[in-house]
C-alpha cells in the first residue's frame, strides 16, 4: 500500500512538473526548452515587452512573434543588472505592422542590448511625429533583416548615437527628418548617425527625405561599410542619398542611384573624411540622364560641376574634388581627410 501511495506521488509530481514546462515560453537559442531566453506569439507586444523587463537574463535571446497589427505606444529595451540581451521582433502568418500610437521613439536600444527586426514586420510612424521610429544608444546594437520595413515616419527612421546598426536587408522609405542635431545641424531622413558604426550589405533606403543634409543617410564620425543594397530617390540640400563627416566610409558593393540634392553632391557629399571605393556603382548624371544622381535647383534647373555622383568638400564648403560621371563597379574613387586623391575623379 505504501509503495502504491509513494507511486502515485511520483506520477502525480510529473504530471505538475509536465504541465508546468507546457506553459513555460522559455527557449534558448535553439528553440529547446531551457532558461536565458522565451518566444512569445499571440499576446500583445507591449505585454510581451514588459514581461522581458521583468524576466530578462544576460546573455538570453527572446523573440516576440506578432500574429496581427498593433498600435504601440515608445519603449525602452534596457535591462539593468544584464548584458548581453537580444530581443527579436518578427511577423507570423503574414506581414505585420506596427503603428506608433503617440509621439516619441517606437524602440528605443540601451548598452548591451541587441534589437533585431527579423522578418514579416513594419513599424510605421506618422505625420506628427517629431522623434525617429528606432534610436540606438551607446554601445546598443540594432539589426534589419530580409522582409522588415520603417517607414512613414515624420522624425527620420534611425538614430544612432555611438552604437551600430547592421542592415543585411529590409526597407527604410517614406520617413522625413528636419531635426537639428549638434553634430551637423539637420539632416537623416532614412538614417541618421552621430557616431558607431554601419554595416550596409543589403537592403533598401529610398524615398526619404530631409531640407538639411543625407536625404537617405546622415553621418557624423561613423565608419560606414557598404558592402551591397541600394540607396536611391532620396531629397536633400547636400548629399541627396549619403552625407558624412568625419570617419570612414568604405564601399565595395551596392548601388548609390536617382537621388537628388539642390546644392552639392546629389548621390554622396563627403567633409573630412577618408573614402575608399573599390566597388559598387554611383550614377550620375552626366552618364545617365534617366536614373543618376544629380544636383538640381530648387526650380529644377540641372546644376553642373557640383558632383552629380560624388561630392567632396572642405570644412567652408568649399568643393575640392567632384564626379558628374557615374562611377561603375570597376572605377575605384580614393580621397582622405586631408584631401589627398586618386582614381577617377573629374575635377581636382
Amino acid at each position: 500500500m505504501k509503495k502504491c501511495l509513494k507511486l502515485l506521488g511520483v506520477i502525480a509530481f510529473v504530471m505538475i512538473i509536465g504541465l508546468s514546462m507546457t506553459g513555460c515560453d522559455f527557449i534558448n537559442d535553439n528553440g529547446n526548452g531551457g532558461s536565458g531566453g522565451g518566444r512569445s506569439g499571440s499576446k500583445h507586444v507591449a505585454n510581451e515587452l514588459a514581461r522581458i523587463q521583468r524576466e530578462a537574463e544576460s546573455h538570453g535571446t527572446y523573440i516576440i512573434e506578432v500574429s496581427a497589427d498593433e498600435n504601440i505606444a515608445p519603449h525602452t529595451l534596457e535591462y539593468m543588472g544584464a548584458i548581453n540581451v537580444t530581443v527579436i521582433l518578427r511577423g507570423i502568418g503574414g506581414n505585420r505592422t506596427l503603428r506608433l500610437a503617440t509621439n516619441g521613439t517606437m524602440f528605443t536600444v540601451s548598452s548591451n542590448v541587441t534589437f533585431v527586426l527579423d522578418n514579416n514586420i513594419t513599424l510605421q510612424g506618422h505625420s506628427q511625429n517629431t522623434r525617429e521610429m528606432v534610436r540606438v544608444n551607446n554601445n546598443g546594437i540594432f539589426k534589419m533583416n530580409d522582409g522588415t520595413t520603417i517607414t512613414d515616419n515624420n522624425g527620420g527612421g534611425v538614430y544612432v548615437l555611438h552604437g551600430s546598426f547592421e542592415m543585411t536587408g529590409g526597407i527604410i522609405s517614406g520617413n522625413t527628418r528636419n531635426v537639428w542635431d549638434v553634430s551637423i545641424g539637420t539632416g537623416g531622413g532614412g538614417i541618421f548617425f552621430h557616431g558607431g558604426s554601419f554595416d550596409m550589405k543589403g537592403g533598401s533606403i529610398f524615398g526619404n527625405t530631409t531640407t538639411g543634409l543625407g536625404g537617405g543617410v546622415a553621418l557624423a564620425g561613423c565608419n560606414f561599410n557598404m558592402s551591397g543594397g541600394n540607396i536611391s530617390s532620396n531629397n536633400a540640400s547636400d548629399g541627396g542619398g549619403v552625407y558624412a563627416q568625419g570617419g570612414t566610409f568604405n564601399m565595395t558593393g551596392g548601388t548609390i542611384t536617382n537621388n537628388i540634392a539642390i546644392n552639392k553632391g546629389g548621390g554622396v557629399y563627403l567633409r573630412d573624411i577618408d573614402f575608399n571605393k573599390g566597388g559598387g556603382t554611383i550614377t550620375g548624371y552626366n552618364s545617365d540622364q534617366s536614373n543618376g544622381n544629380v544636383v538640381r535647383d530648387a526650380v529644377g534647373n540641372v546644376i553642373a560641376r557640383r558632383g552629380h555622383a560624388v561630392s567632396i568638400g572642405n570644412s567652408v564648403n568649399e568643393i575640392k574634388a567632384y564626379k558628374d560621371n557615374t562611377v561603375g563597379s570597376s572605377d575605384n574613387l580614393f580621397s582622405t581627410w586631408l584631401y589627398h586623391f586618386s582614381g577617377e575623379w573629374d575635377y581636382l
